[in-house]
């Protein structure tokens, strides 16, 4: 099976590098000044997510939201770590690269890595399913929701975790 470009920047420093580099070229990842502004605004963004997320799932019927308002929270707190090493960014790839090379193996371990490397990939899904559903005809009356309150409480504790070791 082939490597996924995180994984590549994981072993190899070099290529890590490089592409770090190209990516600051190309304006994909940008420095930043106001750094503690940034910071502060993708944590209370986090945050009001995961309250979204919670409000949801106590209505038991919208887990499809909540799911992809845990993810955001994700997005946001990583958003957050980047900013904290003076960078901002648009781009998941360019995220997870400064996730790598500033946090791997001293905040973050190999699986919240792969947690948020995940989380753009699922989030579309979910968006997918959901705009397809608000579209359906007669046809889809029989499509049931995928994603069930179990699924949607693991996602908002991986969000709640990671946004809870970014504050420290």
């Amino acid at each position: 099976m082939d490597k996924k470009i995180w994984e590549i920047w994981i072993d190899n420093e070099e290529i890590r590098q490089k592409d770090f580099e190209r990516y600051l070229k190309s304006k994909k990842i940008k420095a930043e000044t106001e750094i503690k502004e940034l910071v502060q605004g993708h944590i209370n963004k986090a945050n009001h997510n995961l309250k979204f997320v919670k409000a949801t799932l106590e209505l038991k019927e919208f887990n499809d939201w909540a799911i992809v308002s845990a993810y955001y929270s994700i997005y946001h707190a990583s958003l957050a770590l980047c900013a904290l090493k003076g960078y901002s960014t648009k781009d998941h790839l360019a995220t997870l690269l400064i996730l790598i090379k500033d946090f791997y193996q001293k905040q973050l371990n190999k699986e919240e890595i792969e947690m948020v490397s995940k989380i753009t990939i699922e989030k579309e899904e979910v968006l997918y399913y959901i705009e397809a559903k608000a579209e359906r005809k007669k046809a889809s009356y029989s499509t049931e929701i995928i994603f069930d309150g179990k699924e949607a409480e693991d996602i908002q504790k991986k969000a709640i975790n990671f946004i809870n070791r970014l504050k420290r």
